[in-house]
């Protein structure tokens, strides 16, 4: 029974050790599913502390060529490691400090950097401690060190730092490596073949001076590296807008009617169009005259001035003042302008047309001007019917047209019938002296001046009927 229980106990541990290998196994292997890979190219990205939401843009990016043609040199590295070990390298690429000010970035404005990797591993450095800080390589380190019993930190021993070298923090285009005691990084090769990798010295040591294992970011300096790179987030102080404005093509509007305000920014480069009017926060001084949505459109409810501000998410405000118009303003803003007033006058033939300022003329300065062309049109209308009277006993009635809108109408003018009559009592007269030289008896010349007399008072009587009024 007892060797039973020792075998099932047996059995157990090696199913835990079995899972124990397949978490670590899971725990570190490459996230391919979620991650970019890596190529040749390198992106540099830039975002900002804050309250501006989740935008990251793009600044720059280059190709291997690009980051060669950056002063690209070959380093010497030596790393302490996490279980008390010297880690060589050696390594070629541009300094990290030289890539972001080629992307156009202000060193003096980063928070921390982000090394996007294709592992998944992630860490952040800062450009005062890992960037500008002076580190080393220590060529005789790898041969001149102990380790500590539990196997998690070592002490240099003599001669461990004769020789220490400052080296920059680059981006390696090439680099190898060895974990193996006694390897320098003068002796390993580089390939081309592995991704980029960040490589950067060792902090100060001492010689008899155990490292700290729970430093993680100081005498542990193989945990400050990475590899498998093929990005760089850069996480920027302050913000990227520098500026906001507000537009409306009118700010006058009318009580019930809805304006959208239009918003500009001045940002960074990388950041044009990451914003727009839904970004912002918008407010108004009186809600009763006009309210505002999340997007920027306004509603006028009331006659008056308003303001509507405008709050970005950093905190960069502008403001606009808008007037709502009701019925009662519009009218009192109205302004009477001098118009010209165009006068029709119609005789019988064709319109006569006379332009007028109120200003300068009165209405009675136009009747009289009517009055005066009408006479002259009527006294030239009876020159020229006297021209064309046909002789007694022939006379022709020439219609004349009027025109009323789109209808002509034909009618003798009273001119022509006057002119008729006259013709029919001049032949009378004729006839009553002939009659009357011929008569022997006065009762036929008495008879003739009778007729004459009719005739003259019918024409006295068409003349005072026919005569033009004034």
């Amino acid at each position: 029974m007892e060797k039973q229980a020792d075998w099932g106990t047996r059995i157990l541990a090696l199913i835990s050790v079995f899972f124990l290998m397949l978490s670590q196994f899971i725990w570190f292997m490459p996230l391919r599913s979620d991650a970019e890979t890596a190529g040749d190219e390198l992106v540099v990205r830039v975002q900002y502390y804050g309250e501006i939401g989740d935008k990251i843009r793009e600044k720059a990016r280059f190709s291997r060529s690009e980051l060669e043609a950056m002063g690209a040199s070959t380093w010497y590295y030596t790393n302490i490691t996490r279980v008390g070990t010297v880690m060589s390298m050696a390594a070629y690429g541009p300094e990290v400090l030289t890539i972001i000010e080629a992307a156009g970035i202000d060193t003096g404005s980063i928070g921390n950097i982000t090394f996007r990797t294709t592992d998944g591993y992630t860490r952040n450095f800062t450009v005062d401690k890992h960037l500008r800080a002076e580190k080393y390589y220590y060529p005789n380190l790898a041969s001149c060190y102990e380790r500590n019993e539990d196997g998690n930190a070592l002490t240099p021993t003599e001669g461990a730092i004769d020789g220490k070298q400052p080296v920059p923090a680059i981006l390696a285009l090439e680099f190898g490596e060895s974990k193996q005691p006694g390897v320098h990084a003068e002796d390993l090769e580089m390939s081309t073949s592995r991704t980029y990798r960040f490589c950067m010295g060792q902090s100060d040591l001492q010689e008899g001076r155990m490292t700290d294992p729970s430093d993680g970011g100081g005498d542990i300096s193989s945990m400050e590296s990475c590899h498998s790179i093929y990005g760089i987030d850069i996480t920027l102080t302050g913000s990227p807008i520098k500026g906001l404005s507000l537009d409306l093509d009118d700010p006058d509007i009318k009580v019930g009617s809805m304006k959208r305000i239009s918003a500009t920014f001045s940002v960074d480069e990388a950041f044009d169009g990451a914003f727009s009017a839904e970004d912002l926060t918008w407010t108004s001084s009186d809600e009763s005259i006009a309210t505002v949505s999340p997007d920027g459109e306004v509603t006028i409810h009331g006659s008056g001035a308003v303001t509507i501000t405008a709050t970005a998410p950093d905190g960069t405000t502008a403001e606009i003042v808008i007037n709502g118009i009701g019925e009662d303003d519009e009218a009192s803003s109205e302004t009477v302008e001098d118009d010209e007033e165009t006068v029709i006058v119609e005789n019988e033939e064709e319109p006569v047309i006379i332009e007028t300022d109120e200003d300068d003329q009165s209405e009675s300065d136009t009747e009289k001007r009517t009055d005066d062309m009408s006479e002259d049109k009527n006294s030239s209308d009876e020159e020229a019917a006297e021209e064309k009277t046909e002789p007694a006993g022939q006379v022709t009635i020439n219609a004349r047209e009027i025109i009323l809108g789109d209808i002509v109408v034909e009618q003798a003018s009273p001119q022509d019938e006057l002119r008729a009559r006259m013709a029919e009592d001049a032949e009378a007269l004729d006839e009553a002296e002939t009659y009357s030289r011929e008569a022997a008896a006065g009762t036929a010349a008495g008879t003739g001046l009778l007729c004459g007399a009719g005739a003259i008072g019918r024409v006295i009587r068409y003349r005072k009927d026919f005569r033009p009024k004034h």
